[in-house]
């Protein structure tokens, strides 16, 4: 009974040690503007603002892992103090100088950007979420999902651990996902998706090219409703559907080739564990 009374005096005073602290600064710009934004812990979010600013917030706090606490208070309050913002014209990179800044501490970005920027995104460990601007758009996170949302050109995302969400995006769409699925919704462009354990779900606006795989998970294809397109599907173990497919080739329950209102851009489907669907 004292023992557990000890332990929770000690959560409790681990919790009440708990440090946060933050940054803010706003920066003019004009012209296209160009942001690379790096966190180790905390993850990222960009939202579009007014023309000619950017508005950047950091939310600092120390993690609940006992053996990172000593010095933690020190660097959230250097991080406060001298923000790692740096402004070149219209190029604004935010990155700590040494990784040991961000030990034992997670640093959120938060972001208002002009619609006419470029973001180039990294976390070791946080979700990156986008939305409202004319990118590219480049997007990377160790462990932790990706949200890309009205973008008006390239978007290209990788996760290693974390599902993907793509949507209403006016240009190409590359996507990476290890462990988690792949959205890529009402895209007017090409679509390369892979999966290696989740599924594809894409949906065009426009007819480009689509390339999709999956290696444990099911691929759901819904092309656009005009156009021609080509389709080549195979399932390994599992079904493919492509009911308004007019066959050229092969077909089988596990494989389809043919085409979609006299042929166009390839589709190019395949999942080794998972059923397709084309529509």
């Amino acid at each position: 009974m004292r023992l557990c009374a000890l332990f929770a005096v000690a959560v409790g005073l681990c919790h009440a040690a708990r440090t946060e602290g933050y940054f803010e600064r706003t920066l003019h710009v004009s012209g296209m503007v160009d942001l690379e934004l790096n966190t180790d812990s905390g993850g990222i979010s960009v939202v579009p603002g007014p023309p000619g600013v950017v508005r950047i917030r950091g939310i600092l706090k120390s993690q609940d892992n006992w053996f990172q606490r000593s010095g933690v208070e020190d660097r959230i309050h250097e991080l406060e103090t001298h923000p790692p913002i740096v402004q070149t014209g219209n190029i604004i990179r935010v990155a700590v100088r040494s990784a040991s800044m961000l030990k034992g501490v997670s640093m959120r970005l938060e972001v208002e950007a002009p619609h006419n920027a470029r973001l180039r995104a990294r976390a070791d460990s946080g979700g990156i979420d986008v939305r409202g601007i004319k990118g590219p758009v480049d997007c990377h996170t160790d462990s932790g999902g990706i949200h890309a949302t009205e973008i008006d050109s390239e978007v290209r995302a990788g996760a290693d651990s974390g599902g993907i969400h793509i949507r209403r995006v006016n240009g190409p769409v590359y996507a990476r996902a290890d462990s988690g699925g792949i959205d890529a919704l009402e895209i007017a462009g090409s679509v390369d998706a892979e999966a290696d354990s989740g599924g594809v779900r894409v949906s065009q606006t426009a007819p480009a090219p689509i390339k999709a795989y999956t290696d444990s998970g099911g691929a759901e294809i819904t092309l656009a409703r005009t156009g021609g397109y080509d389709i080549r599907a195979n399932a390994g173990s599992g079904h493919v559907t492509a009911p308004d497919v007019s066959v050229s080739g092969k077909i089988s329950q596990h494989e389809v080739n043919g085409r979609l209102r006299g042929g166009g851009a390839l589709v190019d489907v395949r999942s080794d564990s998972g059923n397709i669907g084309i529509r």
